[in-house]
């Protein structure tokens, strides 16, 4: 069918609105073999060819929302970009508008035509709004500096030595219309760890290699190129410095490089390699096994300049370390066999026996109700109690050591342990019993109690009382480095700087907020407790020989997962994990081999609990 010429006066009308439309909606009617149609709507009428009657129209649905091409408009200073707008009805087709109306909030900033064509006129942002049947929609037009076309540098090419650092010079950044822009810094990328490259464009030298840094800013690219020539090293060192190691076990080292002034320079790699590599095997990374009893030598290089660190494997015994226990009053066999596992953990973790002494104490000498010992302990000896101190959910136990060994080191002899009988039933309940009697034998062992105020160790730990104490026996400090806790061998392992000095937590434990559940915290958790590498070589800073594979997997990953520390409301609780109350006991004598007691001078008084 073709729509007819529109004609005045002869019923005929021309279409005025492409929104109106004929419908046959109503029927058909029969005239001389014409066919004419009602419209549904309005009272135009269709014209047509011969035989053909007019068609009435009907109007399209009104817009009931618009979309956008996109979400946000950016155009640069002097473009222009088009914003395609969609009409739709109430049902979601598409339609097309009446009148429409195209705004901008901003002229100064954007301009916008009556067909969406938005033209960039400053930098800024502006609001562009455009209204079709009452219906009214916006879009962010962001207007941005001329893009970017060239960098250019006056130095393209650097030579640096290890350690350096230099800035590279501004470049010369020019526009698509030939100004040069000031102002704008690019980003910097570099190829390898050569080099590394701040936002600022600060390059530094990491080691001897070559690298590109790629310099961006919009689409324009500059590729500088350096070469890092080799520092001279001074000095390699090696942590530890004596490798001792039982046959099975490993050992993890730490190289560091020094100039002639003593700097030390970070990132570099190093070489291991063993003289007798039958005795022991070295990895890539510095970690030490030993294979059959022998010596060999473990040579550590870089940059030429090496360290030869003596490394003897031993066939240690095992279960040569004993803890035994002396049942004092009326225990019970549930503590009795509590005590029991915490001695078989201590003991999958200390391999050597210790040098027999003869020890004699009087009653109360290690704490009131403590009887008197006259006997030759071949390794340690805990005396284990049950009493009444000060009701549930509060101080849980005392301990620590009483007597060491006069000769050097002067590791525990005789050591006490007095659990209250008000929380063993509780603690007992909820799993905590055996990982509390596990804690305060290792506070028997050394840890928290052999750091403070005795004189062969005193150099072990720094800071107590203040804000950052740390304990810096070189061989904790490495497994903490090698496992996450501190980012590197030199610094202390952090003790607990929290509460206020003497409240059995304080300077006593490692921090809980850097150690999560580690067993020697502060804190039990429920099933929560692992032993770590750091307690273990914290034993042989004190001179236990000890067994490193005996720690439990445990690092900085999962320090608190599974379960986090939850202060419960009372000490005994139901929550994740509770804070121990306990009184820290200090040791009071050393012992001679023959078995003369002697005072310590101005020994460490006990600490009590918050």
């Amino acid at each position: 069918m073709r729509w007819g010429k529109g004609r005045e006066n002869t019923g005929q009308v021309s279409f005025r609105s492409a929104r109106t439309v004929c419908l046959s909606t109503l029927g058909r009617l029969r005239r001389s073999g014409a066919v004419a149609v009602v419209c549904a709507v309005g009272v135009a009428s269709c014209g047509g060819d011969s035989g053909t009657s007019p068609i009435a129209s009907k109007a399209e649905a009104p817009v009931a929302s618009i979309g956008f091409n996109k979400s946000i408009d950016s155009v640069e200073i002097e473009r222009n970009n088009t914003v395609t707008a969609t009409f739709y009805d109430a049902s979601g087709n598409a339609v097309s508008a009446g009148t429409t109306s195209w705004t901008s909030s901003d002229t100064t900033v954007a301009t916008v035509s009556s067909a969406g064509v938005i033209t960039g006129l400053k930098v800024g942002t502006a609001t562009v709004t455009l209204t079709a049947d009452k219906v009214i929609k916006t879009i962010a037009v962001i207007v941005t500096p001329p893009a970017i076309v060239s960098i250019t540098f006056p130095v393209t090419s650097f030579t640096m030595t290890e350690g350096d650092t230099l800035t590279i010079p501004p470049p010369k950044i020019v526009d698509r219309t030939g100004a040069v822009v000031t102002g704008r810094i690019p980003s910097y990328v570099s190829s390898s760890g050569s080099v590394a490259i701040s936002s600022a464009g600060v390059a530094t030298a990491v080691v001897a290699g070559s690298a590109t840094v790629t310099a961006t800013l919009d689409t324009a690219h500059a590729v500088l190129t350096f070469t890092v020539n080799p520092v001279h090293i001074a000095q390699v060192k090696l942590i530890p410095a004596v490798l001792d190691l039982g046959v099975g076990h490993t050992i993890a080292t730490q190289a560091s490089a020094y100039n002639g002034q003593g700097t030390k320079f970070s990132g570099r790699a190093y070489t291991y390699a063993l003289d007798n590599p039958s005795v022991a095997s070295v990895s890539s990374t510095g970690i030490v096994q030993g294979l059959v009893p022998g010596k060999t030598t473990l040579t550590v290089t870089t940059a030429g300049t090496s360290v030869r660190i003596p490394v003897s494997v031993a066939q240690l015994q095992t279960n040569s370390f004993t803890i035994d226990l002396k049942f004092v009053g009326n225990v019970s066999q549930t503590v009795r066999n509590a005590a029991a596992q915490a001695v078989a953990r201590w003991q999958q973790i200390v391999s050597a026996p210790l040098i027999p002494y003869h020890i004699v104490t009087a009653v109360n000498d290690c704490g009131t109700g403590i009887p008197a010992v006259d006997t030759t302990e071949t390794n340690m000896m805990i005396i284990v109690t049950t009493d009444k101190i000060d009701g549930p959910g509060k101080t849980v136990g005392e301990g620590g050591p009483c007597v060491l060994r006069d000769d050097s080191p002067q590791t525990t002899a005789l050591g006490t342990l007095t659990i209250d009988t008000a929380d063993v039933a509780g603690l007992a309940a909820q799993g905590l019993l055996v990982p509390v009697i596990t804690h305060e034998m290792g506070h028997i062992l050394g840890i928290g109690t052999l750091w403070q105020g005795i004189p062969s160790y005193a150099n072990l730990a720094s800071g107590l009382g203040g804000a950052n104490p740390v304990f810096v026996g070189h061989a904790a400090r490495v497994a903490s480095a090698a496992l996450g806790f501190t980012a590197d061998s030199s610094l202390g392992v952090p003790i607990e700087n929290t509460g206020t000095v003497g409240d059995g937590t304080r300077d006593s434990h490692w921090r809980a907020s850097v150690f999560g559940h580690e067993l020697m915290t502060g804190t039990i958790h429920n099933g929560l407790n692992p032993l770590s590498l750091v307690t273990i070589e914290t034993l042989a800073d004190f001179g236990y020989t000890v067994v490193p594979e005996a720690a439990e997997d445990f690092d900085i990953l999962n320090a608190n997962s599974p379960g986090s520390y939850v202060q419960p409301s009372d000490r005994i609780g139901t929550g994740a994990g509770l804070t121990i109350g306990e009184t820290l006991r200090f040791p009071q004598f050393t012992t001679t081999r023959g078995g003369r007691l002697k005072p310590i001078p101005n020994a460490k008084q006990p600490q009590a609990p918050l």
